[in-house]
């Protein structure tokens, strides 16, 4: 349990930079639009096959230095602890969109003016 709340705090900090990165860049440069959330799930994406060939094809090789890690019980938490920030950002990235589009509404309706009649 230790190591997927260990494995899930350091995915959550690389969120936060990658988030932090991402408006940085859209607040240097406004017409770039960098979606962290994205990012954030692209790069996981690619850590999770790198790690799926680490643990079952290079640690399954060298059983007596690294038999430990090669087992089905040690990978399951850092992919439970993959899948669970992957969920926290794409939850993240709907509450945002959702707002941005409620801000947008918002200034349709106010920026309407009403008919002269």
């Amino acid at each position: 349990m230790i190591n997927f709340l260990l494995d899930l705090m350091s995915n959550l900090v690389i969120l936060a930079a990658l988030l932090a990165t991402c408006c940085v860049i859209n607040w240097m440069r406004p017409d770039v639009k960098a979606n962290g959330y994205l990012v954030f799930v692209v790069l996981v994406a690619v850590a999770l096959l790198f790690d799926v060939a680490l643990t079952f094809l290079v640690f399954s090789d060298a059983q007596m230095r690294y038999g430990q890690f090669s087992t089905l019980e040690a990978f399951l938490p850092r992919l439970a602890a993959w899948l669970t920030s992957c969920a926290i950002a794409l939850c993240l990235s709907r509450i945002r969109s959702r707002k941005a589009a409620g801000r947008a509404a918002a200034r349709a309706v106010m920026g309407a003016s009403p008919s002269a009649h």
